[in-house]
């Protein structure tokens, strides 16, 4: 064959052998939030770890806050889902954060809650979302160092433990929490069992109660932790008394 002809011959393989190897062309962000709820649903429905990971806005996140996110955000694919939903965003949410001389802040504008509701009962995760050059995706988190000796928080976590049948009771309250100095209150109303994990420097009370007498006998039992540690325990309570804390 003549060498003026092998050249474009072998020039158009080479070509073919390069956009072969390459990967396939990113998919576009969605254009909004309920393309972003319909594809994390298909992704975690699938089971696709690197689907769910793709909605996620990596942009100015860390090495070490990008293996924390990816372990928590891929563990939805080890679950079975029963529904994944917007909701809106709840009362006193902080989008920013500040600990131990650094600012947590997310990379997007957050606008909700995605919602991931487990099909077992009472079991759920909400993921902030929002928007950044007009495209939707879950939250990524961006450390900022504030120069600030800040006083080191603690990892508290509230549990309400109840029935784990569908007919399950519900349950209303409320606690009171420490952070930098001052007080926040939240609600703790829900069914069946329900855990709230947040920081700040202590709780200072909290009330929670059978909205009425239990059916199956099992009743609500409050647990208190910081860092790990159990700081308070209730008995099990099975009528309408309220299970009441203090910090002493």
């Amino acid at each position: 064959m003549n060498e003026k002809l092998l050249r474009p011959f072998f020039l158009t393989a080479f070509v073919a052998l390069i956009t072969l190897a390459l990967p396939s062309a990113v998919a576009a962000p969605p254009t909004s939030a309920e393309q972003l709820r319909s594809e994390l649903e298909s992704a975690v429905k699938a089971k696709d770890k690197d689907a769910v990971l793709a909605l996620v806005n990596w942009q100015g996140v860390s090495d070490d806050m990008k293996s924390m996110m990816k372990e928590l955000d891929g563990d939805l694919c080890n679950h079975d889902i029963a529904s994944v939903t917007l909701t809106a965003l709840p009362p006193g949410f902080q989008p920013t954060n500040e600990m131990n001389g650094v600012r947590y802040v997310p990379n997007v504008d957050i606008v909700g809650m995605i919602e991931v509701e487990y099909t077992e009962k009472g079991n759920n995760m909400q993921m902030p979302y929002g928007t950044k050059d007009g495209a939707f995706y879950i939250s990524g988190t961006v450390e900022e160092k504030t120069g600030a000796s800040a006083v080191k928080e603690k990892s508290l976590d509230i549990s309400v433990m109840g029935s784990a049948m569908p007919d399950a009771g519900t349950f209303t309250g409320s606690y009171v929490y420490v952070k930098d100095g001052k007080e926040i209150k939240e609600d703790l109303s829900g069914k069946g069992n329900i855990s709230k994990a947040f920081r700040g420097d202590y709780v200072k009370s909290c009330t929670v109660r059978n909205d009425s007498n239990s059916q199956d006998g099992l009743g609500i039992q409050l647990t208190i932790s910081e860092d790990g540690n159990t700081v308070f325990e209730s008995d099990t309570v099975t009528n309408t008394d309220p299970i009441v804390y203090e910090k002493k």
